[in-house]
């Protein structure tokens, strides 16, 4: 047994003292055989790839293994998940624009059929970068009326400056009121707008109206027959323009909204029937305020500027059959942007007759305001279903 072992031992050193020889001989005088290693490489991946599920032609798609996506109801947010990243949106500081005025075709003016007009806005350049003759008002919605797709600016407009933008148009054929909204874009190709979103439209309001012609007894000719009052805004017909929303964070109301919505809703219905049983020839807009006590509902328009002479008309009701129907209606201003302020409040129950009000807004003549139609529930919102009339400007 030791002469076994002692042979065993010699035999070890000297195979240690040969392989310690050879390290040395490789290391000093033969390169790296790279045709060797890649060899070596590619053998090893097809054995990891034969050992994870064999040739990459008989395996499962990653994509057949991720979990089925259910949609979300639109008033749902799903919370993230902690590991998911989200980015923090970019504010594009170079494309911002600010509405001025309206230059020409005041919102609601009167055309007869046909006729050709030029619809002016005044913008000022709000953002960071010039714009350009590449530059364009687009059309975004609403009635078109014969403006182009998209108008070219016609000069440069460097950050800071104002500037008027005209669309041709032309009034419809047929009676009726008409709005049509208005975008810019870049010349990039991307589409802003104004307002703290940089995505509020800029838009055109008309009454297209056939003008009777009748016999003039005293002149011996053909007299035009005119309405008894020029129209200057119709809160009707133009109702989803304005920004409607409760009192509750962040209030936002759809238009036209969902008459079962517990948010609160604004929706149109012609030739409404009142408490009192009778029917009002016209527009109303059907405004319920959030179902709760206290609750409210309020619509702010775009500017108009304020001329001697106009005032603001509406017939104020319950709609039939809302028995419990208790709120406080109220016409409400901004002056550009200013404090929050009435020019007045009317308190309509069912129990009560509707009413009609012809509101004088001498005392807004040559203020650029916002105008705000706005109902709160006396109490309880049971049946609040708070109508107006034809609310209007006329001058």
């Amino acid at each position: 047994m030791k002469r076994i072992k002692l042979i065993v031992t010699g035999s070890l050193v000297i195979v240690f003292l040969l392989t310690a020889c050879n390290l040395s001989a490789l290391t000093a005088t033969k390169a790296p055989d790279e045709n060797a290693i890649n060899t070596s490489v590619a053998q090893t991946l097809e054995a990891v790839g034969n050992g994870n599920g064999g040739d990459a032609a008989t395996r499962t798609p990653q994509s057949d293994n991720q979990p089925t996506i259910t949609p979300q109801p639109l008033d749902t947010v799903a919370p993230l998940p902690t590991s998911t990243f989200t980015a923090t949106p970019t504010e594009d500081n170079c494309n911002h624009a600010k509405f001025v005025s309206d230059v020409t075709v005041e919102d609601g003016s009167i055309f007869a059929p046909n006729t050709d007009f030029v619809k002016t806005w005044r913008f000022t350049n709000l953002g960071t970068c010039t714009w350009n003759t590449n530059y364009a008002i687009v059309f975004s919605g609403g009635d078109q009326m014969g403006a182009p797709v998209a108008t070219n600016l016609t000069g440069n407009v460097p950050p800071g400056a104002t500037v008027d933008i005209s669309v041709s148009m032309k009034a419809p054929a047929s009676d009726g009121d008409y709005a049509g909204n208005f975008m810019l874009r870049s010349d990039t190709g991307i589409v802003f707008g104004t307002g703290a979103s940089q995505m509020a439209p800029v838009y055109v309001s008309i009454e297209v109206f056939t003008f009777q012609i009748i016999p003039g007894l005293q002149f011996g000719g053909l007299l035009p027959f005119f309405p008894l009052e020029t129209l200057v805004y119709d809160f009707g017909a133009n109702y989803c323009i304005g920004n409607w929303r409760n009192a509750t964070d962040p209030g936002y109301l759809a238009c036209p909204g969902n008459n079962t919505d517990a948010s609160g809703f604004v929706i149109r219905v012609d030739s409404p029937k009142l408490q009192d049983g009778n029917t009002i020839s016209g527009v109303g807009l059907l405004t319920h305020p959030q179902w709760i006590d206290g609750g409210s509902i309020s619509g702010t328009f775009p500017l108009l500027t304020v001329e001697n002479g106009m005032r603001f008309k509406a017939t104020l009701g319950c709609g039939f059959g809302g028995a419990a129907c208790n709120v406080h209606f109220f016409l409400r201003y901004r002056i550009e942007g200013g404090a929050l302020q009435t020019v007045n409040q009317w308190d309509i129950a069912y129990a009560g007759a509707p009413l009609t009000i012809n509101e004088d807004l001498s005392a807004l003549v040559g203020k650029n305001v916002n105008f705000m139609l706005q109902v709160t529930t006396n109490g309880s919102s049971a049946q609040d279903w708070a109508i107006w009339v034809n609310p209007r400007i006329v001058k």
